[in-house]
């Protein structure tokens, strides 16, 4: 008797390989880029007019922080509506090429200054992880994440700057002190402070700020010796400041308040957002001492104070004080270098 050949066990499915996968990921992760990018000049735009101004405009929370936030969130809300629970994907990947590319081309097309996007990075990444990361915890794991919290993340930057509209900016001063130690005396240090003489560029030390596109100083010039003269500072790119004396005290002692008029300073020299002078960041004064260590030897002394205006003046502060030292740094080792010389 012959018996039937029992039948094979179906074969469970296999899955597809990785690399159509993969292939079909990528028109979705293309779209959400796209999409972000847009978004993202959406408010850049709108962040840079002039009824936005009372926030701040793309000097305020809502624009930094809140931005990104919302581009976070809508990276993985879309990418689950094109079925994808990738959320490391979605939250570090996607909108971090698209914020690179954002920036790059705000760079490139001189819509905002090198300095700015530098110091503006940090808190546009924070932000980005920030929503990716809470729109992973929060949105349900499905292809319809609730309209209500798609239509808050959309307008989040709008309801911010209105928010934020409402409160008065905080005033910090910051006081900002480098020092030098020169192998010479006291009266041979003080001309070179009084008045500078012209700078050639090859002298000047190498530094991180004039490669992003400061401007490099160039000379000061004193009209009259005591206090009530001034002196005219200038720096590349035809920017002036003009230097009040307010304490005279030869060859030890030398303070003067400083005036920078934001419409006297060419727009093309500083960014439009961290101009001298303008509602965020302003120099006040400054003030030389020379303390004697010997008789051939001194410490010099150069001391500024600055206004900050920002919703974020300690993170703002940390920037000032690590660009200010180096341009400070530059201008004592002038002197060092032409007082040593004698």
């Amino acid at each position: 008797m012959n018996l039937p050949s029992p039948t094979p066990p179906p074969m469970p499915p296999q899955p597809a390989p990785p690399r159509q996968e993969n292939k079909a990921r990528l028109p979705a992760l293309l779209t959400i880029g796209a999409i972000l990018l847009v978004y993202k000049g959406f408010y850049r735009w709108s962040f840079g007019t002039s009824w936005m101004m009372k926030s701040g405009g793309v000097v305020s929370l809502s624009f930094l922080l809140a931005v990104p936030v919302s581009c976070g969130v809508l990276s993985v809300a879309i990418g689950r509506i094109f079925g994808s629970d990738n959320w490391i994907c979605q939250t570090f990947y996607v909108p971090g090429i698209a914020l690179g590319i954002g920036t790059i081309l705000c760079v490139v097309t001189r819509l905002e200054a090198m300095i700015c996007v530098i110091m503006a990075l940090p808190i546009l990444i924070f932000g980005v992880v920030l929503g990716g990361f809470v729109a992973h915890l929060l949105l349900p794991r499905n292809r319809q994440p609730p309209r209500m919290y798609l239509t808050i993340a959309v307008f989040l930057p709008f309801l911010a700057a209105w928010a934020e509209g409402s409160f008065s900016w905080p005033v910090e001063i910051k006081a900002i002190e480098n020092t030098v130690v020169i192998h010479a005396p006291a009266e041979r240090i003080w001309p070179e402070i009084a008045s500078v003489r012209a700078i050639d560029p090859a002298r000047l030390p190498e530094s991180w700020i004039y490669q992003i596109g400061f401007p490099r100083p160039i000379a000061a010039t004193l009209d009259q010796e005591g206090v009530g003269g001034v002196r005219t500072a200038t720096f590349e790119r035809c920017v002036s400041f003009f230097e009040t004396v307010t304490a005279w005290e030869k060859p030890r002692r030398l303070a003067f308040s400083i005036h920078a008029d934001p419409d006297f300073i060419p727009h093309t020299a500083f960014d439009q957002h961290i101009i001298v002078g303008g509602r965020f960041y302003d120099v006040l004064d400054g003030e030389y001492a020379i303390e004697p260590l010997g008789p051939d030897s001194c410490r010099l002394h150069l001391t500024s104070h600055h206004r900050l205006s920002t919703r974020f003046n300690a993170y703002a502060a940390w920037w000032s004080v690590l660009i200010m030292n180096e341009i400070q740094g530059t201008i004592l080792s002038v002197i060092r270098e032409r007082a040593e010389a004698g």
